[in-house]
């Protein structure tokens, strides 16, 4: 089943700047779906059409065949709930803690969990960050501020992981530990769109590659 369709989609932001132009693509469901290109090709952009941050100027993004122009905010955020986002500037609330942080994301995905405190902990000591659950997210490292973002994804349990460079501020050991959880992840089924430009990760043969350059798609 095809879960993401984008149909000769432009994005322009004011004045002039062309972000994406007229992109056609479409992401199976339980893809690995790499997406690469130097800074500002509009990997970002086209992240966030997906998960509905932006609106295309023109054309149109379809999730599951349904338009996204057409689609209510309820259903939106029933659509969102199956998702797990990474982002490039981590968006955490620094003034939070760790632990925190993560129960939020836990609690807003809609998930039951009887013992949240032990499933939040154990996910902490798998990024090594069960020591840091009480420490404010502002008092950490940037590497640090980055697993948490990948934690508070992760676990969701998401039918769709969508990350935005996650790997950018990270140690080469941290890298190889996210990458065994990412291919853990789609052996279980998940959809997984990963915007990447490090040569590491692209060189892993984990799914198909996506090129883009100056906004356009020049390559798979």
């Amino acid at each position: 089943m095809v879960i993401f369709e984008l149909k000769e989609v432009t994005k322009i932001y004011p004045p002039f700047f062309k972000a994406l132009i007229n992109v056609s693509l479409t992401i199976e469901e339980g893809e690995f779906l790499l997406l690469t290109g130097a800074t500002g090709a509009g990997k970002t952009t086209l992240l966030k059409l997906l998960y509905r941050a932006e609106v295309p100027t023109s054309g149109e993004v379809f999730f599951k065949e349904i338009p996204y122009s057409k689609i209510t905010s309820h259903k939106l955020n029933e659509i969102r709930k199956k998702m797990g986002i990474v982002f490039q500037d981590h968006k955490l609330l620094t003034d939070l803690t760790v632990y925190e942080n993560v129960k939020l994301s836990l609690i807003l995905s809609g998930k039951k969990s009887k013992n949240m405190k032990f499933e939040i902990y154990e996910y902490l000591e798998r990024f090594g960050l069960a020591q840091k659950a009480q420490k404010k997210v502002k008092e950490l490292s940037g590497g640090e501020q980055q697993k948490v973002g990948i934690v508070r994804a992760l676990i969701r349990d998401p039918e769709i992981l969508i990350a935005d460079e996650p790997t950018g501020n990270l140690d080469p050991i941290s890298i190889n530990e996210i990458l065994k959880i990412l291919k853990d992840l789609h052996a279980k089924g998940k959809t997984i769109i990963l915007a990447t430009h490090d040569p590491v990760i692209l060189k892993q043969n984990l799914g198909r590659t996506v090129m883009l350059n100056r906004g356009e798609l020049v390559q798979e």
